[in-house]
């Protein structure tokens, strides 16, 4: 009995550390998405176009979002070039 009241904690533990595991990487990626999205709304500012709404920039998905960070960046250095 002891043995499988042990056995049961552990398995507990286990799950509780992963799940504590995964919130802490969900807001890690979230940041960083944030941070992708401020940049993206800051070069489109800079290259005078109107800036997308957050939800819009945020259903495009990172590599999207990544994609145009880069093609902003580029259209700002034409421009000041």
């Amino acid at each position: 009995y002891n043995e499988r009241l042990k056995l049961e904690r552990d398995e507990r533990a286990r799950n509780l550390q992963a799940r504590e595991e995964g919130r802490q990487e969900g807001r890690q990626e979230g940041r960083q998405e944030g941070e992708l999205v401020g940049r993206v709304k800051l070069l489109q500012n800079l290259n005078g176009d109107t800036p997308a709404t957050t939800e819009e920039l945020l259903r495009l998905g990172t590599e999207q979002l990544m994609v145009l960070e880069r093609e902003l960046q580029q259209r700002l250095r034409e421009r000041s070039g």
